[in-house]
């Protein structure tokens, strides 16, 4: 399965949300919505800094999140933004879930990295589900959606 998401945050200095305050958008694949189980990356403003945001990939279990990749902080979070989040099967237990994220947007150099690439080994699950959700406030820090492409691979 992989989910490609074209997105625009109003933020344009690279923070995507209003404040450090726990702003936070999961971007969900292999989900099940009823029990809030499988897997998502998530994009984070922390107080770390005020032009990056944290990705970081995640496990949902009954509603608890777990990370399961190393967080990185990136200016990539921008005008122009791609998400990719790519469900691969290995095994008949193991699943590579991959994270891509890229912008069109010229980024100053901050000595960050300008796109993210995150990877993990996870546990199969039978969800086919996918989705988001953004925490954050409205008005100028909201995040515009322009396309959702979702693939089932065989």
């Amino acid at each position: 399965m992989t989910v490609t998401w074209q997105v625009d945050p109003t933020k344009t200095g690279g923070q995507g949300f209003g404040s450090a305050t726990d702003q936070y958008m999961d971007v969900y694949i292999k989900f099940d919505t009823k029990t809030l189980t499988g897997y998502a990356l998530r994009i984070e403003r922390t107080v770390k800094y005020g032009n990056a945001v944290d990705f970081t990939l995640i496990k949902y279990d009954n509603g608890k999140v777990t990370p399961i990749s190393e967080t990185i902080s990136s200016t990539c979070y921008r005008t122009g933004c791609t998400i990719t989040l790519n469900a691969k099967q290995e095994t008949q237990n193991k699943v590579s879930l991959s994270a891509d994220v890229t912008t069109t947007t010229q980024q100053p150099d901050t000595g960050l990295p300008k796109s993210v690439h995150l990877r993990s080994t996870v546990a199969t699950n039978p969800f086919g589900g996918f989705g988001l959700q953004h925490t954050g406030s409205c008005g100028e820090s909201t995040t515009m959606v322009h396309s959702v492409e979702a693939k089932l691979m065989k």
